[in-house]
């Protein structure tokens, strides 16, 4: 089965199905303008005021009743352009708020759900199993771990929540954690991040902030007809509004709730095949898939499982209609997968009363399957001996702990050629009264950690969790401690400010929730400087400041623009600075551009960074920087560059 044909297909039927809910909408717009003109020609035909206006306008003294054409008069641009607007403006404010309330991190999702989250240093070894899978998948993916929480459910179960990357989580059912065997669950697993990966939580959500506001329509209709029957002058007009107003807004519902939920259905065949891709073995999610049939199910328990029905890997309650059905039939999602099905299911694990610890695998090992999951938007793969930075086993395992978590970051900061400004660093440290800080900072400096500098951001982004579980006022001083640490020679380099923007882009949003982005830009030419900007900056740093290397980085700046197709925009290498103020500026704009222009810049700068051959360090913490900031997944290519030169 070709399955990057299938995930094409899928997103253009989701797409076609999207254009379909913005037809429906006019379509409500086109009938509540037939409504008013049907509803003001009634009226005039059967009230005395109508009937004395329509003799009064018409010049008629002889009588006679509005004809047909008088229907077809009452249609103007005006009266059309007037309902529109209001009809937009209604929808699009009642959408608004209800897609604010909506926007919650995953966090919020998963604790309404009634999940628990998982600590990064559990030893029970079904959980320890489960999140050693996600921190495969994540470091495959060049995203930092989120956060996994276990459902109380029996049943074969998982989602993915958060608007963004940056605040998403991955929770599953206890029944998925314990009857799943390991490839089983990075099927389901891959599967829920191809969910993050492909922006379909941001998808679901914009689809119920719009359906609420189609409902509203109803609920307006509702309050015009209890408003009419208490009006005696004007009640027959309110009342016949109000009707017709409930009408379209319910059947507007009914026709939104089911492209709602064929949408979801396209989403759910795109992260199988994903998942397929992922994996490189189309028996890890087929296998869950049949396990769930052999009787385990799906189901749900949770009051809030509706509203969130289509984020689960499976359907979470059986719906009369299968219209309505967020997810496709069981067996059909299979047979997408193995069209040679037999048809049998499978049984699920073997359970243990007692499980015995398992010896922890070392890290590489676990690295080792971590399988470039960004291949689905890269449109490539990387092959199951590919290992990701080989991290030691001590590392990995610190990184699990909030404390030392903190401490491994701000060892990252300290000087290692100049013993005053050390010694500056470690008084900010010892000032900031943490005790149990400051001996795990002097701890991590006495022992070698055997930290690569190419380790060093895949280290922080494997911290994630560990530094989420942070309190507020630990956050606080921790990223003033970060600052500080950073200043302390005076001049915050390009690796300090990797490492400070990484942290700012996965933990800010989880201690200070704001407003996510939103795309602006659609054309490459309205972000053309800020383009060039982040160019040159990769372009200068991946070359000696000499003649010779200005001269390489012009060329490698100038090859790397065909990549993304920006050829034609004429961009000029801007000179080399250590002013970062122009970086956060240009990112700041970048930031607002759309997924498919952010695609391309990635896509050129990895073409610059790969143009002499190699990839400096520098390099590689710069694009995966990026590649965070702008939410977007690292470039395949530069994933296996990396993977054999680590």
């Amino acid at each position: 089965m070709d399955f990057f044909n299938h995930q094409d297909e899928a997103r253009k039927r989701t797409g076609r199905l999207v254009l379909l809910f913005g037809l429906a909408v006019l379509g409500i717009i086109v009938l509540l303008n037939l409504l008013v003109a049907a509803t003001l020609w009634f009226t005039n035909r059967h009230t005395v005021e109508g009937y004395q206006r329509y003799v009064s306008a018409s010049g008629n003294p002889g009588g006679g009743m509005p004809a047909a054409a008088d229907l077809w008069a009452l249609f103007n641009l005006q009266q059309w352009l007037t309902i529109a607007a209001a009809v937009l403006l209604v929808i699009g404010l009642v959408s608004l708020f209800k897609w604010v309330s909506l926007r919650s991190g995953g966090r919020a999702v998963a604790e309404s759900l009634g999940g628990r989250r998982l600590t990064p240093d559990s030893t029970n070894p079904d959980e320890r199993r489960l999140l050693n899978v996600v921190e495969e998948m994540a470091i495959a993916a060049g995203m930092p771990v989120p956060p996994v929480y276990v459902l109380p459910d029996t049943s074969i179960n998982a989602f993915a929540a958060g608007y963004q990357p940056s605040d998403a989580v991955i929770g599953v059912t206890r029944g998925c954690m314990q009857q799943l065997d390991r490839d089983q669950l990075q099927g389901v697993i891959a599967h829920e991040f191809s969910h993050i990966l492909n922006g379909d939580m941001r998808l679901n959500i914009r689809l119920i902030a719009a359906l609420h506001g189609i409902l509203f329509i109803a609920l307006i209709g509702r309050m015009l007809l209890d408003g009419g029957s208490r009006d005696r002058k004007n009640g027959q007009l309110f009342m016949l509004l109000g009707v017709g107003m409930m009408v379209l807004g319910y059947i507007g519902v009914f026709f939104g709730n089911l492209i709602k939920a064929a949408v979801s259905r396209q989403r759910e065949f795109l992260a199988d095949a994903s998942a397929v891709q992922f994996t490189r073995n189309p028996d890890s999610i087929a296998g869950a898939l049949k396990v769930i049939g052999y009787g385990s199910g799906t189901h749900i328990s949770s009051p809030q499982r509706e509203e969130t029905a289509h984020l689960f890997f499976g359907e979470v309650m059986r719906f009369r209609f299968d219209g309505f059905a967020t997810h496709p039939p069981l067996e059909e999602r299979i047979r997408r997968i193995q069209p040679n099905w037999d048809g049998r299911f499978l049984p699920p694990r073997p359970m243990v009363e007692k499980p015995q610890v398992p010896a922890a695998r070392p890290a590489a090992d676990r690295q080792a399957e971590a399988l470039a999951i960004t291949a689905t938007l890269a449109g490539a793969t990387v092959s199951n001996s590919t290992s990701v930075g080989g991290l030691p086993e001590k590392l990995h395992e610190m990184a699990r702990q909030t404390s030392e978590a903190r401490a491994l970051v701000l060892v990252m900061l300290l000087s290692k050629d100049n013993n005053t400004v050390l010694e500056r660093q470690l008084d900010l440290i010892l000032r900031s009264n943490d005790q149990l800080l400051y001996r795990d900072v002097l701890r991590c400096l006495r022992q070698p950690l055997g930290l690569t500098p190419r380790m060093r951001l895949l280290l922080v982004e494997q911290s994630i969790p560990a530094l989420k579980q942070m309190s507020s006022d630990q956050y606080l001083q921790f990223h003033r401690l970060v600052l500080q640490l950073a200043k302390a020679d005076g001049h915050v380099d390009l690796f300090e400010w990797c490492l400070y923007r990484l942290l700012l882009q996965y933990l800010a949003p989880h201690f200070d929730p704001v407003m996510p982005v939103q795309a602006r830009y659609s054309k490459p030419e309205q972000i053309a400087d800020a383009i060039a900007c982040v160019l040159s900056w990769l372009a200068h740093y991946g070359h000696d400041n000499t003649v010779d290397g200005l001269s390489a980085a012009e060329k490698a700046f100038k090859s790397a623009l065909p990549n993304g197709a920006f050829g034609p925009l004429g961009l000029e290498l801007q000179p080399r600075t250590e002013d970062l103020q122009s970086l956060n500026k240009a990112l700041t704009q970048l930031r607002e551009a759309y997924p498919h222009l952010k695609a391309r810049l990635l896509k050129t700068l990895v073409a610059c960074a790969m143009a002499d051959g190699e990839v400096r360090d520098i390099e590689f913490d710069l694009i995966r920087t990026l590649a965070a900031i702008l939410e977007t997944p690292m470039p395949d290519a530069l994933l296996k560059q990396v993977m054999t030169a680590a």
